[in-house]
């Protein structure tokens, strides 16, 4: 038995092959060479950082840079005047897996990951740029306030919002002449955002401002299945929130449209979400879980808060029940017995 372990034919102990790794890697650096996949584009963003020993450091953007490209849209730049730069903290963390934005008391934070390629991180930043601007109107709000379906509606639409924003600074950046954001969104499952962002601007210049192109921007986001990744980790929260979200409590708020026209707001141009020719963005359709993982866990969380709330209504009546003072003067027939003359002896 234990030779037949030392003589397995796909137990292998020596370094794997590096030659034709190395011959493409040169090829690809020296030949203007196109590669017929997605692995084109991925490849000539990414090459040195592949081909150079020292690429991941050399690559490192400077956060000014970001801000400076930033400052060439229109958009980008009331977004850094808004966030009130002298009070918001930008910086690299390399355990940040892409970007995050977050408070800490009085101090507001944005870290990116600096090894991200430079329109990702111009996208990133913008992303951020923007939730610091829902933090300052109100709209950062937390989908835990709300039941779990309209946690749902909240936690998509806070992401669709940052992102039909990214794509705006985009594109912006692109008539700038700035193209490495716009090259990056359109180089990613993001493409078809950014796509129906550009034809209606291509179409009609006014609906940069007049906030046709973003509406369509922002309800193309709701069209895939990329809320997938978003309502599963609402869901997760649900069911892990230390809070008790999962318990029987008071009753939630219900979503009202005062959150969406904070939400909605742009620095410059319409509110894109209270545009009365478009559908209410609290309809059905930009909350329905279509994804049937998701949409269990999704009613087991509703079903277990409707079942502790009607047991702890049970239970409330049953003490109620048991605390209430017995009349037993009120008995059919002790009133009788009681009002009878005693007789004599």
């Amino acid at each position: 038995m234990g030779k037949d372990a030392g003589t397995d034919d796909t137990f292998q102990t020596s370094k794997p092959e590096k030659r034709g790794f190395r011959d493409t890697a040169k090829r690809l650096r020296t030949k203007e060479t196109h590669l017929s996949n997605r692995a084109a584009l991925d490849w000539r963003l990414d090459q040195n950082r592949v081909c150079d020993k020292n690429g991941w450091q050399a690559d490192v953007v400077p956060v000014e840079e970001l801000k400076s490209i930033l400052l060439q849209s229109r958009t980008g730049e009331s977004l850094i005047a808004d966030a009130r730069p002298e009070t918001l903290t930008i910086i690299y963390d390399t355990q940040s897996p892409a970007s995050q934005f977050y408070v800490r008391g009085d101090d507001r934070i944005i870290t990116l990951n600096p090894y991200r390629m430079k329109g990702d991180l111009l996208n990133l930043l913008t992303r951020e740029l923007r939730r610091a601007g829902q933090h300052k109107n109100g709209a950062l709000v937390n989908p835990l306030s709300f039941e779990p379906d309209e946690a749902i509606l909240v936690n998509r639409a806070q992401q669709a919002d940052v992102l039909m924003v990214s794509v705006k600074v985009a594109w912006e950046l692109r008539l700038a002449g700035e193209t490495e954001a716009w090259d990056f969104l359109t180089a990613t499952p993001l493409a078809d955002v950014s796509r129906i962002f550009e034809l209606k601007a291509q179409s009609d210049f006014r609906t940069l401002n007049n906030g046709e192109a973003s509406r369509a921007a922002y309800d193309k986001f709701f069209e895939d299945s990329r809320t997938k990744l978003h309502d599963k980790r609402i869901i997760h929260q649900m069911l892990l929130d230390e809070h008790g979200y999962m318990k029987a409590g008071m009753k939630r708020p219900k979503v009202s449209m005062e959150l969406f026209a904070r939400l909605g707001e742009m620095p410059n141009g319409r509110n894109y979400l209270s545009m009365k020719s478009q559908r209410q963005p609290t309809d059905m359709c930009y909350s329905t879980v279509e994804d049937r993982s998701n949409a269990n866990f999704l009613w087991f969380i509703k079903f277990e808060r409707s079942f502790q709330e009607k047991e702890l209504q049970m239970v409330q009546e049953s003490v109620k029940l048991s605390a209430e003072v017995v009349d037993f003067n009120k008995w059919p027939g002790r009133s009788k017995r009681t009002t009878q003359p005693e007789r004599g002896h």
